[in-house]
């Protein structure tokens, strides 16, 4: 028997497969080719993703929750507000340049040497003392000073002009500026007040005005360093009727304004929102006022305004840093 008569045998007793059998089992096949469904899955990342999401929402509530409670009139909330804000009060702007100046060398000159300010000036000629001359609404000129660092002699110079005026130092605190008095007044701001109202003590205005006016010449005059500076602004806080506006100076620059209000005049020193320094101040009619010569300017006008434009330390009256 060859190989062909074995295989037609075994065949032969085999039993053929019915029709009913192949789509039975064609079925259960096609069934077990088929993708089985599953449950979708985030990758893990993409699951820790979500989770940073969701976590994020929650803490953003938090923190409007918060800032919220910071603006509730009962005074309940105790979020403080970001420093990019501008400050709401005199206080606010205060501990910013306090912040600031911490660490920032003290920096004096020597007695021999001489503080530098370069300073521009405006002032109305609007007024019952001063007419209106052929549509002329105020004068403007810029002035340089020098002041010694033992406060002995002071100079002054015009812009455009050669000719430096010179002139011996005062030992009256109402009109000292100079460094060796700067560098004998406390940083802590409680103690400055109190020297400063003793300094003061003789002028014939209420305290705070007086307080407020010397601190005002201190900055212009004497460009303190920053630690002395910010404890002054510091005090101008603390003091009554003081409050903050934002403005722009004489020189156009924007600036933040502490200010108070007498008499129908608001007095005004104007401060750098960014670096704390002095840009300069001013003086703005309110009106209302009987007793001033500016009784026929109208609400708002700008009496006087000075703006700072650069300070330094130099060796000799006549340079400039």
């Amino acid at each position: 028997m060859n190989d062909l008569d074995m295989v037609r045998d075994l065949r032969s007793e085999v039993r053929r497969s019915e029709e009913s059998d192949l789509h039975g089992a064609r079925r259960r096949m096609l069934a077990a080719m088929a993708p089985k469904p599953q449950s979708r899955r985030l990758p893990r990342t993409m699951v820790r993703v979500a989770a940073v999401g969701v976590l994020g929402v929650t803490i953003a509530a938090g923190v409007t929750v918060v800032q919220n409670l910071a603006t509730d009139p009962q005074g309940k909330g105790t979020a403080s507000a970001p420093a990019w804000l501008p400050p709401a009060n005199a206080e606010t702007l205060a501990k910013r340049a306090t912040a600031a100046a911490a660490g920032q060398p003290d920096v004096y000159p020597r007695d021999d040497q001489w503080v530098y300010a370069k300073r521009d000036f405006y002032r109305s000629t609007k007024s019952a003392a001063s007419p209106n001359r052929g549509g002329e609404t105020g004068s403007r000129h810029t002035e340089e000073m020098w002041t010694r660092g033992d406060g002995k002699e002071r100079a002054r110079r015009n812009e455009g002009s050669e000719k430096i005026t010179r002139r011996q130092g005062g030992e009256d605190p109402r009109l000292r500026f100079d460094p060796a008095y700067l560098r004998s007044l406390p940083l802590e701001p409680s103690a400055l007040l109190e020297r400063l109202k003793r300094d003061t003590s003789e002028i014939s205005l209420p305290e705070a005005r007086a307080v407020f006016g010397q601190i005002l010449i201190i900055l212009q005059e004497g460009a303190p360093p920053a630690r002395l500076r910010a404890a002054l602004y510091t005090v101008l806080s603390r003091l009554d009727g003081v409050a903050v506006e934002n403005v722009r100076d004489l020189l156009g620059r924007e600036g933040i304004g502490i200010y108070t209000d007498n008499e129908g005049m608001r007095k005004e020193v104007i401060i750098d929102p960014n670096t704390y320094v002095l840009l300069g101040g001013r003086t703005v009619y309110l009106g209302g006022s009987t007793s001033s010569p500016y009784g026929e300017l109208p609400k708002g006008e700008v009496i006087l305004s000075v703006a700072q434009v650069a300070t330094g330390i130099v060796d000799q009256a006549g340079e400039v840093p």
